[in-house]
């Protein structure tokens, strides 16, 4: 896939936050929950911001639709309007979003079959954007699948930068690199996984359910994902045409360009 370089700057984009794509209700920005707080004699329940989103988020996905795109395409919540296109593994667009409402934990969740990926554009803020050495990856995924297949992964033009890989049983995190291929077992990713892969520019860690699972220092003279600007792609793996078609439900990507806590923690 190529990647092109039409798109708003990420420095000029971080100065008009709110004009650069998403909605103008902060409701619609921010994402809560319900917290519920027991005291005696009463139930209190609470709205609290569950995933907050400043200038470094570069995508933030929750599988609703987005209605202003040319062709199916999925909502982003960051403040850049980095939407998920949906296509099948040539790239071609679908007729129809295969969203649907269930029990995803945030707004939808999108249901593969193993022959739609979606994946922002050329042109788009993320495709034209380093993500550097600081980054956090947020992923809820659940499959029935036995065998690993591609559910998001990072890529340039010409090489991929991240592959995640789930199967019912193992999680696979392939950093090409820095030559790491991290592989954690599973009890049943039948049910909903929450993955978070993040580094604070000199340490990678992986949790799975809040439980670090594993971690590599980085190795010197080589990017932890790339020294190019990179794309992201769900639901298969980065290439031309796409490979390794995931089948199961995602619930959440997100994208930072910063080492945040895991979100799925702060519960």
């Amino acid at each position: 896939m190529k990647l092109l370089n039409y798109g708003m700057p990420l420095a000029a984009c971080m100065a008009l936050l709110v004009g650069c794509g998403g909605s103008d209700d902060p409701q619609d920005e921010i994402h809560y929950e319900d917290r519920v707080v027991e005291v005696p004699g009463e139930v209190v329940t609470n709205r609290v911001e569950y995933m907050p989103i400043d200038g470094f988020v570069l995508g933030f996905w929750t599988m609703d639709t987005d209605a202003n795109c040319t062709g199916p395409c999925l909502n982003d919540h960051s403040a850049y309007g980095n939407s998920l296109y949906l296509g099948d593994m040539a790239f071609a667009p679908v007729t129809q979003a295969p969203t649907q409402a269930g029990d995803g934990a945030v707004d939808e969740m999108l249901h593969l079959d193993g022959n739609v990926q979606a994946s922002t554009i050329d042109g788009s803020v993320l495709n034209d954007t380093l993500v550097g050495e600081r980054f956090s990856v947020l992923l809820r995924a659940r499959t029935q699948a036995d065998e690993l297949h591609t559910l998001f992964s990072l890529g340039t033009a010409s090489s991929t930068a991240l592959n995640v890989q789930l199967s019912r049983h193992s999680l696979l995190v392939e950093l090409p690199r820095q030559q790491k291929r991290l592989l954690v077992p599973l009890s049943d990713a039948s049910t909903w996984q929450e993955i978070q892969l993040a580094s604070d520019g000199e340490r990678v860690t992986l949790q799975v359910g809040c439980t670090q699972v594993a971690s590599f220092d980085r190795a010197p003279g080589q990017p932890i994902l790339s020294n190019a600007a990179t794309g992201v792609m769900v639901g298969a793996r980065w290439g031309e045409p796409a490979s390794d078609a995931f089948t199961g439900d995602v619930d959440l990507v997100r994208v930072s360009r910063q080492s945040e806590a895991n979100l799925f923690c702060s519960k």
